[in-house]
């Protein structure tokens, strides 16, 4: 009995290992064709570099040349990679400067949070760091705020200071902190609704407005003004709201004397109001009007003064009182200087008799509303005058071509006034097509 069971198991002992290895083959295939092996690239891995002590105990900083990014070229099953972050952050690449070789370079090493990828199974492009080093620089720079984004509706961002304040001292290598155009807190007020505090990133722009890169940004030493090291270069931005006024009408005010036999008939501002963000206290302070500061002087003038006012000054004067964002800060003047005796009245275009009206062509007039006409008064005793007792007319048969025409307005005055100045209204004329019956 045992011999049979022997020969049963030794029995074509070639032919049961073939079937065996037929069996892994098999296996082998099966598993190769439904879990391959591939090859994944992760590009910009960034390096993080450690120790940077040892360098700084020989009163060095070091630059890390290059973009600070390596390229990782793993194979793995492709199981194995499916599971991989496709922006890279499962791989940790670190240089550290305590094996900082005579020529300046340090060896990258990486690890992977997947432990089914090791070290072996990893390329990394390049190999090692390439620094520099050089003398630790110093400098005290003044950061700015920059606001992103739009408040809730009827505030803007009043005042915006870093809570730490606004002298930022940056250290790190000389190559770097000469290149150092502008340090700036940006903070994010989109849909904000009242004052707040709010962490910002510090950004760091070169003299070509470029911005720092990681890898400059971590050869750098960030402080405050008293010393304290700001982590992650990050620091505290306080943001106060301040309400927005619209519509305020602004008020210029004249001084000196027109010449002889003149005077200031009005004051108008283009634009005629303004809009304005501010505290409550400088809001009400503002009060129905907006006064300009500056003057006009119409010293001895015989003739309209048109100048061109900038409202900063204005503002600087007025404590917590700003124009709202994307504002022109200037406004245009015009002081009207008459005769004694002369008036200036407003007469609707409605008011006016068109004659030879041309058919199919429209007509656009300017100005749209009204036109302004000035008469004279030959005398003391003539009556007061007023917008009814004038009879004006335009004839428009010129407007029978297209074409921009400055028509001159005929106007009738009662006995005892002429017309102190021409009046004329332009109209542009263009032909419409005619629409056929039916249309």
């Amino acid at each position: 009995m045992g011999r049979k069971i022997r020969k049963a198991i030794l029995g074509n002992l070639w032919l049961k290992f073939l079937s065996l290895l037929i069996a892994i083959g098999i296996w082998l295939m099966v598993t190769n064709v439904n879990n391959p092996t591939r090859t994944t690239l992760f590009p910009n891995i960034p390096i993080t570099i450690v120790n940077q002590d040892s360098v700084a105990d020989i009163g060095k900083v070091i630059e890390a040349q290059g973009s600070g990014t390596v390229t990782l070229k793993v194979t793995e099953k492709r199981s194995v990679l499916e599971n991989l972050s496709k922006d890279g952050s499962d791989f940790y690449v670190e240089a550290d400067m305590n094996n900082i070789t005579e020529m300046n370079t340090v060896p990258l090493t990486v690890a992977c949070s997947n432990t089914a990828v090791t070290w072996d199974e990893i390329d990394i492009t390049p190999s090692s760091l390439k620094v520099t080093l050089e003398d630790k620089v110093e400098q005290t720079f003044v950061a700015s705020v920059s606001a992103e984004g739009v408040p809730v509706s009827g505030y803007e961002v009043g005042t915006s200071t870093i809570k730490e304040g606004k002298n930022i001292v940056i250290a790190g290598p000389g190559s770097l902190i000469n290149i150092i155009n502008q340090v700036v807190a940006p903070v994010n007020v989109e849909g904000m609704e009242e004052d707040r505090t709010v962490l910002s990133t510090l950004k760091i722009y070169d003299k070509n407005g470029d911005t720092f890169t990681d890898a400059q940004l971590a050869s750098l030493e960030f402080k405050d003004e008293r010393g304290n090291v700001l982590v992650n270069h990050t620091v505290e931005v306080m943001v106060d709201l301040w309400r927005i006024r619209t519509d305020v009408p602004i008020r210029v005010q004249t001084v000196g004397a027109p010449a002889w036999g003149y005077r200031v008939s009005g004051i108008t501002t283009i634009p005629e109001t303004i809009s304005v963000a501010g505290t409550e206290e400088a809001l009400e302070a503002v009060g129905a009007m907006f006064d300009v500061a500056d003057p006009v002087d119409v010293t001895g003038a015989a003739e309209d003064v048109t100048v061109e006012i900038d409202l900063t000054a204005t503002l600087a004067d007025m404590a917590g009182l700003k124009l709202i964002s994307d504002a022109d800060p200037s406004v245009q003047v015009e002081v009207a200087i008459e005769a004694n005796g002369d008036v200036t009245l407003p007469i609707p275009l409605s008011a006016i008799h068109f004659t030879g009206k041309p058919e199919g062509m429209d007509l656009v007039f300017t100005p749209a509303d009204e036109v302004s006409v000035k008469v004279h008064a030959l005398s003391e005793e003539a009556q007061k005058l007023s917008a009814d007792a004038l009879v004006l007319s335009v004839d428009l048969s010129p407007c029978a071509v297209e074409g921009s025409y400055e028509l001159p307005v005929q106007v009738t005055l009662p006995e005892g006034y002429e017309l102190a100045a021409d009046v004329t209204l332009t109209v542009v004329s263009t032909s419409h097509a005619v629409q056929t019956e039916g249309e």
